[in-house]
């Protein structure tokens, strides 16, 4: 059992100051992307502070970490991915729209090998994903405020996380439906190490997740938390436990919801905004039509609804599916298939490798908890135009690192145990 489990911020600290530069730089960008004070601050964005922290992390990785560097399929299909990415440029419709934009999908490369080499402990996973809850709450409780401020009406906008990745309504609903499956299996993997003041504090997590998912008058976002309960219940043991929260869930959720909300609910695959999208993903499937392999080309959607087919008022295509195989055609669907697939794998890896064991529950828990974010990501991302957006890109990395973790753990305790001269049952039992 790690001590980090109390959740007591000499030991946070005293651990997150033992720690290496590239764990550093690694969590520095995760409060970069995710709190945006140079966004929040417009006088100090004039640095480039987060491209400046992947390009310091890639230089450490490569200097210190190379004999190290942690090894999965994945890595390669990012290697494909990006392949893919650059043949797709060169033969858009706009080479030059497509490679002006081939930096950003190469950052979300440099971040994923940043990412799973430096947190390669469970103190440090822990404290990742410490980090990135308490940034996804900064979001959801500035949410909750501002809707408990309108008297929980319903606002067609409504309520964002602020500026950067977020500040859409649609898109911080989809943080809010990965933020609620990690908070809510953060809380029952440690709840039983704290004091009823933290357990309150740490319940408030999933519970502004949820309202944040209501707050935000996203369709999309609704969806994406009902898919998460179906699969946490279809994945658990204890149904009828699960059960129970399912219900009582999607009865809070009906009664916070707005009558507005609701009567668009009903009027889901009528109303205009629902007949828009329908006909832009026709679009994209007559694009992967023409273009099957490679696509109209890389960020190119835009490019190819004004010159194939006269659209001057320009729509994205508010889906994540159709937006990679109008863009990368079949060749980088297929990539992004597997991505996805890799990630339920090695979830389910980390979690054969843990076993039953009770030390390793924390893990084994959070793996189920990336699991039902991918659900609420593919889900309400179903009706977003979000695919380079840092949601799978970073749910991914932090699967990847879980896995080696869980491995690295594994390897581990039978050396300790023989140098201990126990069994290995006996130093499972500790």
């Amino acid at each position: 059992m790690s001590k980090l489990y109390f959740i007591r911020m000499k030991d946070i600290w005293q651990s997150v100051s033992a720690q290496d530069t590239l764990f550093w730089l690694a969590n520095i960008y995760l409060f970069l992307e995710y709190v945006r004070p140079q966004t929040l601050y417009p006088s100090i964005a004039v640095i480039p502070f987060a491209r400046i922290t992947i390009a310091l992390g890639m230089l450490f990785l490569l200097l210190g970490n190379l004999n190290r560097f942690v090894k999965n399929p994945v890595n390669k299909l990012m290697i494909m991915m990006l392949l893919v990415i650059l043949i797709s440029s060169a033969n858009a419709l706009s080479p030059g729209i497509a490679f002006s934009k081939v930096s950003d999908f190469i950052s979300w490369i440099f971040i994923y090998f940043i990412i799973v080499n430096a947190i390669n402990t469970e103190d440090r996973f822990l404290i990742f994903m410490l980090a990135f809850l308490l940034y996804s709450f900064k979001m959801s409780q500035f949410s909750f405020l501002n809707w408990v401020a309108t008297g929980f009406s319903f606002r067609r906008e409504g309520t964002g996380g602020g500026p950067g990745w977020f500040n859409n309504s649609g898109e911080f609903g989809i943080q809010m439906c990965i933020f609620l499956p990690l908070a809510s299996c953060f809380y029952y993997a440690l709840h039983q190490y704290w004091s009823r003041l933290k357990k309150g504090f740490f319940l408030l997590f999933p519970l502004t997740a949820l309202t944040g998912a209501i707050s935000c008058s996203s369709r999309g976002a609704l969806v994406g938390v009902v898919s998460i309960l179906l699969f946490m219940l279809f994945k658990t043991k204890n149904k009828l436990k699960v059960l129970f929260i399912v219900i009582t869930t999607i009865c809070l959720v009906y009664v916070l919801l707005p009558d507005k909300q609701k009567e668009r609910l009903v009027a889901s695959g009528q109303d205009n905004t629902s007949v828009s999208r329908l006909q832009l993903w026709g679009v994209g499937l007559d694009m992967v039509r023409r273009h099957p392999v490679l696509g109209v080309g890389y960020r190119n959607w835009g490019v190819a609804q004004t010159e194939v087919y006269g659209v001057q008022n320009q729509l994205l295509p508010h889906n994540v599916f159709i937006e990679c195989a109008a863009e990368l055609g079949l060749s980088g669907f297929l990539c992004f298939v597997l991505l996805i697939g890799y990630t339920f794998y090695n979830n389910y890896q980390s979690r054969k490798l843990l076993g039953s064991s009770a030390d390793g529950r924390f893990l084994s828990l959070m793996a189920d908890g990336l699991d039902a974010a991918l659900v609420g990501y593919l889900v309400s991302g179903f009706f977003v135009t979000v695919l380079y957006y840092p949601y799978f890109w970073i749910n991914l990395s932090m699967t990847v690192a879980l896995r080696n973790v869980a491995v690295s753990r594994v390897e581990t305790v039978p050396v300790v145990a023989h140098d201990a001269g126990v069994s290995l049952q006996q130093a499972g039992a500790r």
